[in-house]
């Protein structure tokens, strides 16, 4: 329709006087409404009331000849009446871009060509708003222009420079996206790529010696998270293969380690606040750089640092939870643009990595100790689905999936929730049993897997997501959105039954057919638990260190 959500204009209005634009292109005008608040935002303040005065060069496109009205000729300088697929290479270069409420109407693939196409024409930002659930919909006063034919939701951004906000509305949700030209972060970035490809090289060649290595951790925090959990597996392993390891971590308390994995290392040392590292490093091999910010402080000491990418909120362009939104994105560049050796958890990070910062990562994924999780026989007469993570993660999605479980409840199906978290969630009344498992000893977690049936997991972005393979490896059938990382072991109808992020029909009947169809519930556990053996620790962590034997090798000329 020539309109979009009046709800979402605050969003792009701050958005575009944020950037503080000299030209703006409103791509899909319809009835003009933003040509309108755009001059009352960014002329008609500063006393330039006669259109004679006005300083912001606003052009405009719109397919549909048929919504041309006074508007368009009184709030645009230029318009243009014509599909922008027609004229797109034609355009010149503008501050901003609006696209607002028209990807939907395009298919996927000519939706991500004309998203590339329009950053280079764009100078600062281009802002993209779209629904979360298009509605079904045809032509509108005769345009056939109006009909829906995708759905996005924030991971199909994750391969440009951009940040996202999302907007509840109704039943539906508005997703804005912010994407911000790259070629100058591309270009500098690109200085390191030869280094990225020698030692990719260096990795393909057997090692020259066998001696072992002296490797640093530089930890975050003492969280239990999945993150830190791979780290300390991985601590553990490299011990065990007769390596050198310290272990850092800047902040307080008498242990580096946190207590609910013991580990037994070379070297265990808290860095006191105000302290740098290279004041408490000894010389080693390599370091590992767990967290954007540490890869400068850590470059300092003189070591080689190697940065394992698992994806966080800030790398996906969420920033809900973060503040100083400038100093990340400077934070999260700088490292990107430094010599630091990248290695990243999965094939989606590794391909967002290349594509935002032109850089080569190895990837390492992450691994499932086949041997501590795996299927038992589950005696119990009800159905359990299993949800893990922290309530608190608004991108874990859990207030989805509590919401299709209780249809599903009303709908007459009976099953119990067992849930594994960090806190007890605050003021969740559901008319089904939930079964709360706060911060279980990591002994516990095998067994809580394989006493469930199903695992439903909904982020709508994740860089690996160690609960799906932990649960695939459990046996259980696994409900999962195509949110990234999990794309590297999971698939459609034959593990796991995977659907869009945030769609709840979709989520529904997945659900729906594991609760009334054993035999696909036990033809996905079989191929889930085949799938996670090709994942198991030992493979992840060869991987690790052949990068090591690598990084040592090039470091050394």
């Amino acid at each position: 329709m020539p309109t979009s959500w009046y709800q979402v204009a605050p969003i792009v209005l701050n958005k575009v006087r944020e950037m503080w634009p000299s030209t703006v292109l409103d791509i899909g005008v319809g009835f003009g409404k933003y040509g309108v608040l755009l001059r009352e935002m960014l002329d008609i303040p500063f006393e330039r009331y006669d259109k004679r005065s006005w300083l912001l060069r606003l052009d405009g496109i719109e397919a549909f000849t048929e919504y041309r009205n006074p508007l368009h000729e009184y709030a645009y300088n230029n318009m243009r009446y014509s599909p922008i697929e027609d004229c797109i290479d034609d355009l010149g270069v503008y501050d901003v871009i609006l696209f607002i409420d028209i990807l939907e109407h395009f298919p996927r693939e000519q939706g991500f060509e004309l998203l590339r196409k329009l950053l280079e024409h764009t100078n600062k930002a281009l802002i993209v708003s779209t629904p979360i659930d298009p509605s079904p919909q045809a032509d509108y006063m005769g345009n056939a222009y109006e009909t829906h034919r995708s759905r996005w939701t924030p991971i199909d951004f994750a391969r440009f420079e951009m940040d996202f906000s999302m907007l509840p509305i109704d039943e539906n949700k508005a997703l804005v996206v912010n994407i911000y030209p790259s070629r100058a972060i591309r270009a500098e970035c690109g200085l390191y790529r030869a280094r990225d490809e020698k030692l990719l090289r260096a990795m393909e060649a057997p090692a020259k010696n066998a001696d072992k290595l002296h490797i640093a951790y530089a930890l975050p925090h003492q969280f239990l998270t999945g993150g830190v959990k791979m780290l300390l597996h991985q601590i553990s392993w490299l011990k065990a293969r007769g390596h050198t390891v310290d272990v850092y971590r800047a902040g307080e308390g008498q242990s580096a380690l946190p207590d609910w994995m013991p580990l037994e290392v070379d070297r265990d040392v808290v860095i006191p606040p105000g302290k740098t590292y290279g004041a408490y490093f000894t010389p080693c091999d390599v370091i590992m750089a767990s967290w954007y910010d540490q890869a400068h402080p850590l470059l300092a000491t003189g070591c080689p640092v190697l940065y394992w990418e698992q994806g966080n909120g800030p790398f996906f362009g969420d920033f809900e939870h973060y503040g100083f939104k400038s100093y990340i994105v400077g934070e999260l560049r700088a490292l990107f643009a430094s010599q630091v050796c990248l290695a990243a958890a999965s094939d989606s990070v590794a391909e967002i990595i290349r594509s935002r910062f032109n850089r080569c990562p190895v990837v390492i994924p992450n691994g499932v100790d086949t041997e501590l999780f795996k299927p038992s026989e589950n005696t119990e007469d009800q159905l359990t689905v299993m949800l893990v993570g922290n309530a608190l993660m608004g991108f874990k999605r859990f207030g989805l999936a509590l919401d299709v479980l209780r249809r599903l409840w009303n709908d007459g199906h009976r099953f119990r929730v067992r849930w594994i978290c960090q806190h007890e969630p605050y003021g969740i009344n559901m008319p089904y049993p939930i079964e709360y498992h706060l911060n279980p000893p990591q002994e516990q977690l095998p067994l809580l897997y394989a006493a469930s049936d199903i695992l439903m997991f909904l982020s709508i972005y994740e860089g690996f997501a160690m609960p799906p393979l932990e649960a695939m490896a459990s046996g259980l059938a696994v409900i999962c959105t195509d949110c990234g990382g999990p794309g590297m072991y999971v698939r459609n109808g034959e593990n796991a039954l995977v659907t869009q992020p945030e769609d709840a029909a979709a989520i529904y009947n997945a659900a729906l057919s594991l609760f009334t169809n054993a035999e696909l519930r036990e033809r996905l556990s079989v191929n889930a638990r085949k799938t996670a053996e090709s994942f198991t620790l030992d493979k992840s962590f060869e991987q690790l260190e052949k990068m090591l034997y690598g990084i040592k090798q090039v470091s050394n000329g």
